[in-house]
């Protein structure tokens, strides 16, 4: 069986500025991976050509054996949670949760049912009437995890889950991912160790490439810039 998802020799640069230089990618269904480096290392923009938010100038992605260099955001079965979570503000949190669901005809009585389950599933039970507007950044994250779980695509990604929250809202959006990597693939792009939650394989990233890959264990004694992420991180906590 071929790879779920794969980027064969990806170039993309913006102005002069190469951001991806021959990328590879490929990733197993089910499998839990962390897309790890620093600023400027080209993450995001990997993340957004995933899920065709942004063309490659060259080189192809394929979804399960499939082309899908040229297939629109809407059409393809990939989901993404970005740093800002574009939940609709307009609406509570029930509402944002079963927005899909609703367009999609369910009844009323499956979209509550699956907003509870959602909710249970983020630790957020009995948030269903809450204002957007009302939740810290951290609980706003769950809900757009909820949300993305209701639409049960194969893979999932999530950018720089964890940033800029507290130690406690940290520790769960780890908790909810946990709970959402089950039977299905996910990706998590971040620049910090700290949000490493347990991944199958991570990829460490390196001016437009793939530098490293491998578990955390193997990778640290390895050396190379895995280990230099990891060293920076313990050295910023003391």
């Amino acid at each position: 069986m071929g790879y779920l998802i794969e980027l064969r020799n990806i170039v993309k640069s913006f102005g002069d500025n190469v951001v991806l230089n021959d990328f590879n990618l490929a990733i197993n269904e089910n499998e839990f991976i962390t897309l790890l480096g620093p600023s400027g290392c080209g993450k995001t923009t990997t993340l957004r050509i995933l899920g065709g938010f942004e063309k490659p100038d060259s080189g192809k992605v394929f979804f399960q054996g499939e082309d899908i260099t040229d297939v629109p955001p809407n059409k393809r079965q990939i989901n993404t949670v970005f740093q800002k979570y574009a939940l609709f503000p307009h609406m509570d949190v029930g509402e944002n949760i079963a927005f899909g669901l609703k367009i999609s005809g369910r009844s009323d009585a499956y979209i509550r049912d699956k907003i509870k389950y959602a909710l249970d599933l983020v630790n957020l039970s009995g948030f269903e009437n809450r204002k957007v507007t009302s939740l810290s950044g951290g609980q706003q994250q769950r809900i757009a995890i909820a949300r993305l779980f209701l639409k049960n695509p194969p893979i999932i990604f999530l950018d720089e889950p964890t940033a800029s929250l507290d130690a406690i809202a940290t520790e769960q959006i780890k908790a909810s991912i946990d709970a959402i990597k089950r039977d299905r693939t996910v990706v998590v792009i971040s620049h910090s160790i700290s949000q490493i939650i347990d991944s199958d394989i991570i990829y460490a990233l390196k001016d437009g490439r793939v530098e490293q890959s491998g578990d955390p264990d193997g990778l640290y004694k390895k050396g190379g810039i895995y280990k230099d992420i990891v060293d920076a991180s313990a050295r910023s906590l003391n």
